[in-house]
């Protein structure tokens, strides 16, 4: 049976190893950065009720907010995902914390109103499409293959903290000092993030860009070319299962808050801290997910079980938990089954991005990340004008939410069930570099490890 190049071969040339202590370094800065990425993405939604009531918008005035912020979110991912091919990546997240900053900050002075608003969403979503990728993208540069999984997921646990952190502290600055605050509080804390990157952001070493001599001697191998890796059935079903879950991620960001606050009736300041719980289940969930493939496939399963198999699963449930959401009366029943159904329902991100890099020769790898998340992001662009016309139109918001859920979860399980029935990283990889599918779908990349960068 033919098989890849193994690139953990005795026999294979390697870069230099970095020290544990740089890669793990160089990650948890990454992971700061997805915790204000976040943070930045959940203050309009916690701030909502305060900025609805300020300038007298409808539901639908209010979702073209968050709509205007991912137009530019999904065409910026793709193009600075193909730039960071050529440029390092240290200094486009370093462009990005300073838009973050620059789009921010102008919200403190009292005189902006709805307006400046938008435009500084419309500056936000163009500087936060590229950052998911290109993140994994830098941090991936620190491990060999055995790593990335884990790698992956831990970064992946900054979109949730980011929420977790952010959401009980900006929900008191709310109100406590109002909604402006909240804006200013993460514009600050990205312009620190800023000065503490170009301090210590570094370029690991599995991974050149254009022009540099040869670092990436461990993944060496035939050149393929985007498109290929972009027809593959593996990466169509990681962008219809990213599809429907960042349909719901975006939901959660937009319009649970909202939920709990008006519908359930639970006020700013515990609607606030009551999203905490679906989060922290989605940062559980993408770390689990993500050891759960790395075991899996050190036991010699391959990646359509380890990763398309575990994230389907996981995918319908939530699915199937948010078809549950509109018929539950009791307020621990509905904050149980937001938690398990917006929870779960995000693990396909992480898991996608690293089949993505399984497939793609690292010279393309940033291109097809950017790519990825270009698709997937664009549910952020449709979800939140429809939900909010769904909610003006509807006899009563609990009416319009119980429509915006059932939309949600029929998504969801479709995409979950897609995704296990399409993933087959070392089939679609075998073919894409010309050495025949694997007889029995085995493992034939590298198994991921939680113990060497």
């Amino acid at each position: 049976m033919p098989t890849l190049p193994e690139p953990s071969s005795p026999t294979a040339p390697r870069p230099d190893r970095p020290s544990r202590t740089r890669a793990y370094g160089v990650t948890a800065l990454l992971l700061l950065f997805m915790l204000i990425n976040f943070a930045d993405k959940a203050v309009l939604g916690l701030s909502a009720a305060s900025i609805s009531a300020e300038f007298g918008l409808s539901a639908s005035a209010y979702g073209l907010l968050n709509t205007v912020f991912f137009a530019c979110f999904s065409l910026a991912a793709v193009l600075v995902g193909f730039l960071s091919n050529r440029v390092r990546t240290k200094w486009l997240i370093l462009a990005m914390a300073l838009a973050w900053t620059a789009a921010q900050l102008p919200l403190l002075v009292p005189a902006a109103g709805y307006t400046t608003l938008l435009v500084t969403r419309l500056v936000l979503g163009a500087a936060e499409g590229p950052a998911y990728p290109v993140a994994n993208h830098a941090v991936h540069k620190w491990f060999t293959a055995r790593g990335r999984n884990v790698a992956s997921g831990v970064l992946s646990a900054g979109i949730p903290l980011g929420v977790i952190i952010a959401g009980p502290v900006l929900g008191g600055v709310i109100d406590d000092h109002g909604w402006r605050w909240a804006f200013g509080v993460t514009g600050f804390l990205t312009l620190g993030f800023t000065v503490l990157w170009l301090a210590v952001g570094r370029e690991g070493p599995y991974g050149a860009v254009a022009g540099d001599a040869p670092r990436e001697q461990e993944e060496s191998g035939p050149d393929v070319p985007t498109w290929k890796v972009l027809l593959t059935p593996t990466w169509i079903a990681g962008v219809v299962g990213g599809l429907a879950s960042y349909w719901a991620v975006t939901v959660l960001i937009a319009w649970v808050p909202q939920y709990l606050a008006n519908v359930l009736d639970l006020g700013t300041r515990t609607a606030s801290s009551a999203i905490v719980f679906p989060w922290a289940a989605q940062g559980i969930a993408m770390v689990a997910t993500g050891l759960a493939a790395a075991w899996l496939l050190r036991r010699g399963l391959s990646s359509r079980i380890a990763n398309g198999l575990v994230g389907g699963v996981c995918v319908t449930v939530a699915g199937v938990a948010v078809l549950l959401l509109p018929h539950v009366s009791s307020t621990t029943g509905a904050v149980t089954l937001i938690a398990v159904g917006f929870g779960l329902g995000a693990v396909i991100l992480p898991l996608a991005q690293t089949m993505s890099t399984e497939l793609a020769p690292v010279r393309r790898r940033g291109g097809v990340l950017g790519a990825y998340t270009a698709v997937y992001s664009l549910a952020g662009v449709v979800q939140p004008v429809l939900t909010g016309r769904l909610i003006d139109t509807a006899g009563s918001p609990a009416d319009g939410y119980r429509h915006a859920f059932t939309l949600t979860g029929l998504l969801l399980v479709a995409g979950g069930v897609v995704f296990m029935a399409l993933v087959r990283p070392e089939r679609d990889r075998a073919r894409l570099l010309g050495a025949g599918p694997p007889a029995d779908d085995r493992a034939t990349v590298p198994v991921p490890s939680t113990t060497a960068p």
